[in-house]
Parts: C-alpha cells; structure tokens; sequence
C-alpha cells in the first residue's frame, strides 16, 4: 500500500517538474507586436527584453502623423519589461504582469513615389505588460497571450498604442 501512495505521489508530482519555468527563454510573438524576445527569470520576477515592429494592428496610419507610404508610420521597437509572476494549476500556467520602457524607430515618407526623402522619429515613453504562458509538460516549450500597452511621452505626448500578441518560447 505504501508503495502506491508513493508512486502516486510521483506521477503526480512528475508532469509539474517538467513544466516548471526553466532560467531562460527564448520567443517568437506575433500581433501587435511582431518580436523576438529573451526572458531571463528569477524565484517570482522576469527580466524580458522584445525587439521587433509594430505592423499598425490597432492603429491607423493617420492616427499618429501623417505619412503618404504604405506602412504609415511602422517601425522597430525594442521594449524591456521586468515581471512578477504567480504560478498557477500546479506550474503549468503562469500568470504575469509588469511595468517597462521602449523606445520606437519610425520612418516616414511624405511622397510614396520618393523613397529618397524621409522624416525618422525616435519615440520612448513606458509600457505595461500581463499575460498568461502554458507550459507544455513533456517539452521545454510555452505558449503565451499577452496584451498591454505603450504610452508614447516624446515626441508625442500621451499617444497610446495598445498591444495583443501570441507566441512561443523555448525555455531553457
């Protein structure tokens, strides 16, 4: 009898060890917006850094400054965001929130014809960020949901970029 109560302990203990965070992560998300992130995490809290382009999901193209182009204002992002997390159904969900910085490279073209004369526009301001991560029980993979937003303090005082993404990550 013990040594079922025993082994029952441990199938069930087993899928949580293989689904626990890991000390790094590496991932791909998709949405708004599209990046590359690394994730560096602690007992309770993450460091994770995102580089990649806004595609105007939830923006128009005017909404921020007036561009004759087909991508309207679309450029690079680099975001870095600490979190804290809470595990939740036994590690294999983790839930996570936190504050962060970014700054945006933006290009803009007055004639679309004339790819010679641009304006760029360095922008930074703060971003939050919550999601949710699945942890996969037999790999070292996640699936994750994220949203949140950017609010833009230079140049454009207070303009505000909501965020929605996807993504995978490698843990490691």
């Amino acid at each position: 009898m013990k040594r079922i109560a025993l082994l029952a302990v441990i199938l069930i203990s087993a899928p949580s060890v293989f689904a626990q965070t890991k000390k790094w992560a590496v991932g791909f998300e998709v949405g708004e917006p599209i990046a590359v992130s690394l994730r560096k995490y602690g007992d309770r809290n993450a460091l994770d850094i995102s580089i990649g382009s806004y595609i105007g999901l939830f923006k128009g193209k005017d909404n921020y400054k007036v561009s004759n182009d087909d991508l309207g204002g679309v450029g690079v992002m680099f975001n870095a965001t600490y979190l804290w997390y809470a595990p939740l159904f036994n590690e294999r969900m983790t839930a996570y929130a936190g504050p962060g910085v970014q700054v945006n490279s933006r290009r803009y073209y007055p004639d679309r014809n004339v790819k010679t004369v641009y304006t760029t526009n360095i922008s930074t301001g703060p971003s939050a960020t919550a999601g949710l991560e699945f942890f996969f029980s037999q790999r070292p993979a996640s699936f994750f949901v994220e949203g949140g937003g950017y609010l833009e303090l230079i140049p454009k005082f207070f303009y505000f970029n909501p965020n929605l993404s996807i993504g995978l990550r490698h843990n490691f």
